[in-house]
């Protein structure tokens, strides 16, 4: 008994095929045999066990069309995949799937029509150069991680002049509508930072230049959303509450930054140090040791745009529109999070809706020429993802997310998502072997040198 299927196909288009599919009975014989197995079980028969009603009861109940059809829908998926096999083709996007016949008795055809990988061609890794971003560590970068550390190890004192951006005012702050207080925008012995817009959006207007008692009364609109610049949620605790509210304010103290003075003391209270140099040899490394990591991300971009500049690949119409499609779904939720629609971020940004849309598609288009290309990296290479690489990225995930690693390899595991991890090792390691054998001109060594100082590390990492 012949079930193998018969299969011809022919380009439609560069990057397209379509294929013809001819399935004989005796192929969909097993979908079937599942299919009746399943009605079987399901379906209740007077003077029958469950999974023991025969074929022909199941007929009259379902039909053996319906069967035939399910059997065939089932198994649709099989068929495809050993289709495409035997005309050694490649897809890139699901099918586009045409019945053509599913007369009883006779061979089902059916015709898929299918996004082929195009032929990707690497240019010459040898011929790209790319110049690395300057690294060095200026007497003025220095000065600037000092005058940080200085901040933050500023401490408050009351003075009597008026308030200014930066420093801190003691406030009772009292929201009110209707006559009544609201709790959720009211807050005694409220230590806050002028200018830091953490306040209803009026307030650092209007307690900039305010001495201590002065009484300050305003009505201000607060923004709709918990999350938006201005809302009151991140000095005040309670509901989020939006709308007019009428604003009482007490200004009670008025409190600069007293930056303690750049000597020996300051080195040893920032981390130990035994002089002001020793702490400014340290920050100039960890400084160095950062700056060199930020040009080493950026030369991973510059040599992946230059590997798409140097390809003549085009990218697959239909793959562009999917990552479109997630690409603009995904920025229609962050903005309706914060409470905004496409166009009120078009208006806002000077643009419209079709530029943002054409902008995203730009981005598309180059987001998946650098997957294909760096596919074709792994395809004619020997980058391969080892145990070690997927037991790191697991690592590394579970302290993001805050979970044990051993749970979050099988929660990866067992809904299918651990294949998009390996799959990303792969790209980046791709990447690594592109950077690799192009050109990079001016990128410096680092210097292995120790540091010392946690608030100095942490500071730099802020940076």
């Amino acid at each position: 008994m012949d079930t193998s299927l018969m299969t011809t196909s022919e380009r439609i288009e560069d990057n397209k095929a379509k294929l013809r599919v001819e399935v004989p009975e005796a192929s969909l014989k097993p979908a079937l045999d599942a299919t009746y197995r399943k009605w079987a079980n399901e379906i209740k028969v007077p003077g029958f066990r469950k999974g023991k009603v025969p074929r022909q009861l199941i007929d009259q109940r379902v039909g053996p069309e319906v069967v035939r059809e399910e059997a065939f829908r089932e198994a649709l998926p099989n068929f495809y995949v050993e289709a495409l096999q035997s005309q050694e083709l490649e897809a890139i996007a699901p099918p586009e799937i045409e019945v053509v016949s599913f007369e009883s008795g006779e061979p089902i055809v059916f015709e898929a029509t299918v996004d082929l990988r195009p032929e990707v061609t690497l240019p010459d890794l040898a011929a790209i150069t790319v110049e690395a971003p300057d690294t060095s560590i200026s007497d003025d970068d220095l000065a600037e991680q000092l005058e940080r550390l200085r901040d933050r190890f500023a401490e408050l004192e009351t003075i009597g002049r008026e308030a200014r951006t930066g420093d801190f005012v003691v406030i009772d702050l009292k929201g009110y509508r209707g006559g009544e207080l609201v709790e959720g925008v009211s807050a005694p012995e409220l230590l806050y930072e002028v200018g830091s817009n953490q306040g209803p959006p009026k307030l650092d207007g209007e307690v900039a230049g305010a001495k201590p008692g002065d009484i300050l009364k305003f009505t201000d609109t607060m923004p709709e959303g918990g999350d938006e610049p201005g809302g009151p949620e991140a000095s005040v605790d309670g509901p989020q509450i939006s709308g007019d509210v009428s604003f009482t304010v007490l200004v009670k103290e008025v409190k600069g930054k007293k930056l303690p003075e750049l000597n020996e003391d300051f080195a040893k209270t920032v981390g130990e140090f035994e002089s002001l140099d020793a702490l400014k040899d340290d920050l100039r490394t960890r400084l160095g040791d950062y700056q060199r990591q930020m040009a080493e991300q950026q030369i991973r971009n510059l040599v992946l745009e230059r590997l798409i500049e140097a390809s003549d690949l085009e990218a697959p119409e239909r793959l562009v529109e999917e990552e479109l499609g997630h690409r603009m779904g995904h920025a229609e939720q962050d903005l309706q999070a914060a409470g905004m629609t496409l166009a009120q971020y078009a208006e806002q940004n000077d643009t419209t809706e079709l530029e943002v849309r054409s902008d995203m598609k730009q981005q598309a288009t180059l987001s998946v020429k650098a997957e294909l290309l760096l596919e074709e990296v792994i395809r004619t290479t020997d980058v391969k993802v080892n145990d070690e690489d997927v037991g790191r990225e697991i690592a590394y995930l579970s302290a993001q997310t805050n979970s044990e690693p051993g749970e979050l390899a099988k929660q990866l595991a067992s809904s299918g998502r651990l294949r998009g991890v390996v799959a990303d090792i792969m790209r980046r390691k791709a990447l690594d072997y592109v950077v690799e054998n192009v050109n990079v001109v001016g990128l410096e060594s680092p210097d292995s040198a120790p540091g010392q100082s946690d608030e100095a590390e942490r500071e730099l990492s802020e940076t």
